[in-house]
């Protein structure tokens, strides 16, 4: 455990826990690691866990299963990002998400429902985690808020541009955390029209892009 330490420190959940408590912290919230190959479930829709996780190597996807078989991708998560906080401090509710690995993936479980305990009340980590994890609930919130305005755009542009306007760095620069078909799957829309979009904003002079990086053109919001 002690070799993913940097990582979590990276963590938003550990913030303000120094090094030295990470392992009192750790074992009191009942850790646990476990290793994903590519496409493996982690946690499949209607599962009951009191465990919330943190990828400490690799990138998983949560998903919503649609009744066609197909599914809508709402969040990619890599090292030292948290899935699951809300249901995990929730009393076991059913996950609302299928959480997927992408690739070989090393996810670290804790119990924060043991944050809630009456033993916690006396121990110092216990509120500062505490206070992390309700920060972290109130940031994927925010992300499932700013999903809805996206995909109430009708057209793949209008998704396209309300992401970059979401994902924009000092006003031009958008780096984003997926590929081309894991954007696709985010935005609902066929890789292929999702390609001819990106290209046909490119000739308009609306953006420019190399990779996972885009230059936007036109103002923002």
């Amino acid at each position: 455990m002690k070799e993913y330490f940097g990582i979590l420190k990276q963590s938003p959940l550990f913030a303000g826990v120094s090094r030295e408590a990470l392992p009192h912290v750790l074992r009191c919230m009942e850790a646990r690691t476990a290793i994903y190959g590519k496409g493996e479930i982690i946690c499949h829709y209607g599962d009951r866990t009191p465990y919330g996780g943190i990828v400490l190597e690799g990138k998983a996807a949560l998903v919503v299963p649609g009744e066609d078989g197909e599914e809508s991708c709402i969040r990619m998560t890599g090292p030292a990002q948290a899935f699951g906080c809300s249901r995990s401090c929730s009393c076991g509710q059913p996950s609302t998400v299928t959480i997927i690995a992408r690739t070989r993936t090393t996810v670290l479980f804790l119990k924060l429902s043991k944050l809630f305990c009456p033993e916690a009340l006396g121990c110092q980590y216990a509120g500062l985690v505490m206070s992390n994890v309700l920060k972290e609930t109130a940031a994927e919130n925010l992300a499932q808020e700013q999903r809805i305005h996206i995909m109430s755009q009708k057209s793949i542009r209008g998704k396209l541009k309300m992401l970059l306007s979401q994902s924009a760095l000092c006003g031009n620069k958008a780096v984003l955390s997926m590929n081309r078909q894991e954007l696709a799957d985010y935005l609902g829309v066929e890789r292929s029209a999702l390609s001819r979009e990106m290209r046909r904003m490119k000739d308009d002079g609306l953006i420019d892009y190399c990779r996972n990086e885009i230059t936007i053109f036109y103002k923002t919001a």
